[in-house]
């Protein structure tokens, strides 16, 4: 049977269309009455690094570029860009031209030390099977590795470092190879080694109060901005006095850069009774208290703590990196109940200290951890009795963890 195929009318003709108007000119100019909502900032080309190293030997010369204007050692962050030439006196003769950038983790142990090799990238930038001759400038292009392997197991890149349980160094290489003169199957090698510091960056992921504002204008109406700190200084039993609350007020990110003050506040909470101690007894009444008196001392500093553990052993050691600057903090009135909102409650009373904390250690390194050093970084509290013996209050010592970091809080991306 023959099929016939279905009968369409004709589509209606298509719609006429006006010309859209023109687009409206735009300008970064502001005009009357306008302001600026949102902007996005862009790195200004003076920011970037165009600095050149130069290492130069008889034979080779080696050119790094991106650096900053002046340095004696070349600096590359995570996944850094590694740029630059390597020019050649003489090329006659030459077997191959290698670019070697290798790190070595030193870590001391009982009597001896053990070294790892954490990073060892070899680039072959000519050798005699190429077709081409030797040219006498050699540029290149590589990138600083971000991770090593320990066990099978890949572990962030260790940054340059120095102490005396762990060193961590980096060098870049060149080596050209020559045939010996009478036995021309072996080879004889030029080596220029140039030592490089590899600084990975970081930065907070959110501002810190500047250190000049005061605690007490920002902690009712910015309760979010601090992280309180809780620690206690017990007394003796024989005392029968109740214990010390301690409060310690720190910036909320608790991650601070090494080129900022951090501020903070210290309240301490208790009975008169317990109070006692901390205020100097030759003061006339209404006297203040002070950080030395004649029975406790009163300290906030920065502790670091490096931390290397090979097989079951375990090393660390402590240093201090910065101390806290308190001044007496006048307290506040009966019906301001500050402090997220916490009375203090019935015959307890309250001393208060603002204060900073300022790095007394050229410390250019941030916290890492990596297997198997670690670099870790504290707030620490310490209430110390001068006269333990005579003192109703024991001592106490309260280590609270924080991140330090390279660099300060930015609201626009910077290029590493």
């Amino acid at each position: 049977m023959e099929s016939i195929p279905p009968s369409y009318a004709p589509s209606p003709p298509s719609p006429s269309y006006s010309p859209s108007p023109p687009s409206p000119s735009y300008s970064t100019q502001l005009l009357p009455g306008e302001q600026t909502v949102e902007e996005t900032r862009r790195q200004s080309p003076q920011a970037l690094n165009t600095g050149v190293f130069r290492r130069i030997t008889d034979s080779t010369t080696l050119v790094l570029r991106d650096q900053q204007p002046g340095s004696i050692t070349p600096v590359y962050g995570r996944n850094g860009l590694v740029r630059g030439h390597i020019s050649l006196r003489s090329s006659e003769g030459l077997i191959e031209v290698t670019l070697k950038l290798e790190g070595h983790l030193r870590l001391e142990t009982s009597g001896a030390a053990i070294t790892t090799l954490v990073a060892s990238d070899s680039y072959s930038l000519w050798s005699s099977s190429s077709t081409e001759p030797c040219p006498m400038t050699l540029p290149f292009t590589i990138f600083f590795p971000s991770t090593f392997m320990d066990r099978r197991k890949p572990q962030p890149l260790p940054p340059s470092f120095e102490h005396k349980l762990a060193t961590c160094t980096y060098t870049l290489s060149v080596v050209v190879s020559r045939p010996r003169r009478f036995l021309s199957s072996f080879r004889s090698s030029d080596c220029l080694v140039v030592p490089v510091c590899y600084n990975p960056r970081s930065r907070p992921r959110t501002p810190m109060l500047p250190s000049d504002v005061p605690f007490m204008t920002t902690v009712k109406s910015s309760p979010e901005e601090w992280h309180q700190v809780l620690s206690t200084m017990n007394a003796t039993q024989s005392s029968g006095l109740a214990p010390v609350q301690c409060l310690l007020f720190i910036p909320s990110s608790q991650v601070y850069p090494l080129s900022e003050t951090i501020p903070f506040h210290l309240q301490l909470r208790a009975p008169s009774s317990s109070l006692a101690p901390f205020i100097d007894k030759s003061a006339p009444k209404h006297g203040l208290p002070v950080l030395s008196s004649e029975e406790i001392t009163i300290r906030v500093y920065l502790l670091r703590q490096v931390v290397v553990k090979i097989f079951e052993e375990q090393k660390l050691s402590n240093q201090i990196i910065g101390e806290g600057k308190l001044t007496y903090s006048y307290p506040l009135p009966d019906n301001h109940h500050s402090y997220r909102n916490v009375p203090l409650g019935e015959g307890i009373d309250c001393l208060d200290w603002d204060g900073e904390l300022r790095y007394t250690e050229d410390v250019t390194v941030g916290s890492f951890a990596t297997n198997p050093l670690s670099v870790r970084d504290f707030i620490v509290l310490s209430l110390e009795p001068l006269h333990p013996l005579k003192c109703p209050l024991l001592a106490s010592k309260h280590l609270h963890p924080i991140r330090l970091v390279t660099d300060p809080w930015s609201d626009h991306a910077v290029t590493w």
